[in-house]
C-alpha cells in the first residue's frame, strides 16, 4: 500500500493554523486530520475524538510511559499535548496523507521522526501586537486573562526562533493570501 506523506503547520498560539488546516481539510479530500490529546479542558465548539481527544493526566501520563505518543510536549504549565503512533499509523494506513495542526516542537519532532516524506510549514504572525490582539478576541471558555495571553505571547517570542527550522515560513498578513500560498505549497509537495 502507498504510503502517505505528512504535512505538519506549526505556529504560534493565535498565527491562524487552524483555520488554514480546515482550508486545506476542505480543498484535498486525501488529507486526513491527525487528532491530538491534550490534557485541556474542553471549550463550547469542540468535540472530542474530532478536535482532540481530551484525557485526564493520568491517562495522558500513562501514554507516556508506554511510549504510545511519537510525539508529546507540557506545552503550557500542567497543559500537555501529544500525538499517539497509532493515530498516523492508522491514516497512512488508509493510504491518505496526514496533517497535523501542532505546536513548534511537536512540529519539529515530527520532521525529525518522519523526514522524507513530511512537509512542514510555519505559519507566523507579523507581529506580537496583533497576536496579542487575536488572543484577546477568542470566545474560549478558559478565562482569557492577562496572565495566560502573556504566557502564549512569551511562548511566541521563542517558538519564532524556531522558524528557520521548517521547510516554509509564512507571514500571515493576509488570511486569504496565506491560504493561497499554503494551498500551493501543499499542492506541489503531494502530486
Amino acid at each position: 500500500m502507498k504510503k502517505g506523506k505528512m504535512i505538519i503547520l506549526s505556529g504560534p498560539s493565535g498565527s491562524g493554523k487552524t483555520t488554514i488546516s480546515h482550508c486545506l481539510l476542505s480543498r484535498f479530500p486525501e488529507l486526513k486530520f491527525s487528532v491530538s490529546c491534550t490534557t485541556r479542558s474542553i471549550r463550547n465548539n469542540e468535540k472530542h475524538g474530532k478536535d482532540y481527544y481530551f484525557l485526564s493526566m493520568n491517562s495522558f501520563i500513562s501514554k507516556i510511559k508506554t511510549h504510545q505518543f511519537a510525539e508529546w510536549e507540557e506545552v503550557y504549565p500542567k497543559l500537555f499535548y501529544g500525538t499517539l503512533k497509532n493515530e498516523i499509523s492508522k491514516i497512512l494506513k488508509s493510504n491518505r496523507h496526514v496533517l497535523f495542526d501542532i505546536d513548534v516542537k511537536g512540529g519539529l519532532n515530527l520532521k525529525k521522526q518522519y523526514p522524507n516524506n513530511s512537509l512542514s510549514i510555519f505559519i507566523m504572525v507579523n507581529s506580537i501586537k496583533i497576536l496579542k490582539e487575536r488572543l484577546f478576541t477568542r470566545s474560549y471558555d478558559e478565562k482569557n486573562n492577562k496572565t495566560n495571553i502573556n504566557i502564549r505571547l512569551n511562548k511566541a517570542r521563542k517558538e519564532n526562533s524556531y522558524a528557520k527550522l521548517f521547510d516554509f515560513v509564512l507571514f500571515n498578513f493576509d488570511l486569504y493570501q496565506t491560504k493561497k500560498k499554503v494551498i500551493q505549497i501543499v499542492s506541489n509537495f503531494i502530486l
